[in-house]
């Protein structure tokens, strides 16, 4: 069976990249658990390493986010004319949370919110986090309400909100289902993709 590992700028860009692997590329498996660098200051001086491991152990699926930047200006200057056939860089515009929207249904349903409050275009939200923290007051699950924003700061994630939209990617979230709505995860799915075809 072929074998890739998964890096991600946080928990959420982890999870996102498994199930890219397992809607671009069935019957893979993953090397090993994915490797959360804990932040894109950390993520980007260890690029080189997982570049290396591409070419010579297994590819290498790697998720972060533009943060507003142009993402070929980014990934271009983090690449810095690396580019092997092996190693995928895919960057979320804005920020992972835009690929969550994205699965507008999915999203809707699994954290009970109105789908008609769902952006078509997610790419373009300036802010997908605090989107997605407005939605989630919107909730009809107390839970989702009470732990995904903070008690203290309204405008701020809380404890549960990597558990509870780990939880949604993991168990709902449909990357078909939301490229239909995002541009740069449809990109994301094609890089994916085309892995198999490198490998044979």
């Amino acid at each position: 069976m072929k074998r890739i590992l998964v890096v991600g700028e946080d928990a959420l860009c982890c999870a996102l990249g498994e199930r890219l692997v397992a809607a671009g590329l069935p019957g893979w498996s993953l090397a090993r658990t994915s490797i959360d660098t804990q932040g894109v200051t950390k993520l980007k001086p260890a690029l080189p390493r997982y570049i290396e491991q591409a070419k010579y152990v297994q590819p290498v699926l790697c998720i972060a986010d533009t943060d507003g930047q142009c993402a070929v200006a980014l990934r271009s200057s983090w690449l810095q004319g690396v580019d092997p056939d092996r190693f995928v860089l895919r960057l979320a515009q804005t920020e992972a949370e835009s690929w969550l929207l994205a699965d507008r249904e999915g999203f809707a349903q699994a954290l009970a919110v109105p789908l008609n409050k769902l952006p078509h275009h997610p790419d373009a939200e300036p802010d997908p986090k605090r989107l997605i923290l407005n939605l989630m007051r919107r909730s009809k699950v107390r839970m989702f309400r009470d732990e995904v924003i903070a008690a203290t700061d309204p405008g701020k994630p809380g404890t549960g909100y990597n558990l509870h939209l780990g939880t949604f990617v993991r168990s709902h979230w449909s990357a078909w289902r939301a490229a239909r709505y995002s541009s740069s995860l449809a990109r994301a799915l094609q890089g994916v993709q085309a892995l198999d075809v490198h490998q044979g």
